[in-house]
């Protein structure tokens, strides 16, 4: 996509006011820093848009085998409907985007353990789709090498989970000495 067809997309959700000019859209490119960071700043505020309505429309009353449909849509529009390695790929970078706002909170110590629980949860997740995704190419594959080579991530989630764990157990000692 463009940027002259995501500001197009925009406009027509109400999202851009701008004169959806080129010469409009090489001046905001040249103060974002060129013109695919402005492209990604463009696709980062379409993307925020359209989850928040998803967010709020997920609420919607509907039967377990029309809710696996609208998620098919989702995985479809994603183009990754069919296939698990893709979908794990999707999952684990959907994953990732949520994370990043825990990630940066985590960072700092007087945030306390349960941010950093989660940021480690996170993290761990991550690494578990990405390994899933990685051992099924590789047993596709039938590629016994690449399958091993998992190990390691599969121990750095585990020790991730046991650190989310410590950090969760952390919170709780806290509240116990209040008295709970």
């Amino acid at each position: 996509m463009t940027v002259g067809q995501l500001a197009s997309a925009m406009a027509a959700l109400g999202l851009y006011e701008g004169d959806n000019t080129p010469a409009e859209h090489a001046e905001y490119a040249a103060q974002a820093g060129g013109v695919d960071v402005y492209r990604l700043r463009l696709l980062n505020a379409l993307l925020g848009s359209v989850q928040r309505e998803v967010m709020l429309a997920d609420g919607v009353e509907m039967a377990d085998e029309v809710q696996q449909v609208v998620w098919g849509d989702h995985l479809e529009s994603a183009k990754a409907a069919d296939d698990t390695v893709a979908q794990m790929v999707f999952a684990r970078w959907q994953t990732w985007r949520a994370s990043l706002p825990i990630m940066g909170f985590a960072e700092f110590e007087e945030t306390g353990p349960l941010p950093v629980a989660a940021a480690h949860a996170s993290e761990a997740l991550q690494l578990l789709l990405g390994s899933y995704g990685a051992l099924l190419k590789a047993f596709e594959a039938d590629d016994v090498q690449a399958a091993a080579a998992q190990a390691e991530v599969l121990e750095r989630a585990g020790e991730m989970l046991q650190s989310a764990v410590r950090n969760t157990d952390r919170m709780l000692e806290m509240l116990r000495s209040m008295g709970r």
